[in-house]
């Protein structure tokens, strides 16, 4: 997902970038209301704009964003702006964080507003793997990997439940149906070790006495 953050402070800007980064978001940034415009193309995802930023206001990107754009937009305004935020939401804001404001609290804003907009993720990068969830294939450095449809679901569960420790018997809960054969518990340690020796994935955590959690470095 590509995210614009929008915010004339160099310090809460730099700040929201790098963690943002650090959770694999591609992120782009803006520190004034022309840059901001000039850097926002169809390619963005979601944007992150603080209302008081110079040459032109935030209100202002955001109405010329919304003549062409119904992506998600979340404001940041202090906590004294309540005309701002009446002003915001008027003009189809989708959320707003006031000021001061705690990065997971902002990340889990933005998970939810790209699960309302792009529903589930049907793509995933990581360092140099790229899965395609809908077509189920995947990549290593640009090359087909060989991979099993259900090892694709397993992972897929995981990236739905990033952060979460999920136990054998939940994954196989939910991704085999009722009509499938249902796989010992164990199953689920030759799939998971499959798709590390297959994708390198390194994201995908052993949790002990639990199962396993995908949590990306």
């Amino acid at each position: 997902m590509k995210i614009l953050v929008v915010e004339d402070d160099n310090m809460i800007r730099e700040g929201i970038i790098e963690y943002l980064r650090e959770h694999e978001y591609q992120v782009f940034e803006a520190k004034d209301g022309k840059e901001a415009l000039s850097k926002f193309s169809n390619e963005i995802n979601l944007v992150i704009l603080d209302i008081q930023i110079p040459f032109i206001n935030g209100l202002e990107v955001l109405k010329e964003i919304r003549k062409t754009s119904k992506l998600p937009i979340l404001i940041l305004t202090a906590f004294s702006d309540e005309e701002y935020k009446i002003d915001a939401f008027t003009n189809l804001a989708d959320g707003y964080i006031e000021k001061p404001f705690s990065l997971s609290v902002l990340k889990a804003r933005i998970d939810a507003l790209i699960k309302k907009y792009y529903g589930e993720i049907e793509k995933f990068e990581y360092k140099n793997v790229e899965i395609n969830f809908t077509s189920y294939t995947a990549k290593v450095d640009g090359e087909d990997v060989e991979i099993n449809a259900k090892e694709l679901e397993v992972l897929k569960f995981l990236l739905n439940n990033e952060g979460r420790a999920m136990s054998r018997d939940k994954i196989i809960d939910n991704v085999w149906k009722e009509t499938d054969e249902i796989p010992y518990d164990r199953v689920i340690d030759v799939y998971i070790k499959e798709l590390r020796k297959k994708l390198g994935l390194d994201c995908i955590v052993t949790v002990r006495n639990v199962g396993y959690k995908l949590e990306r470095r």
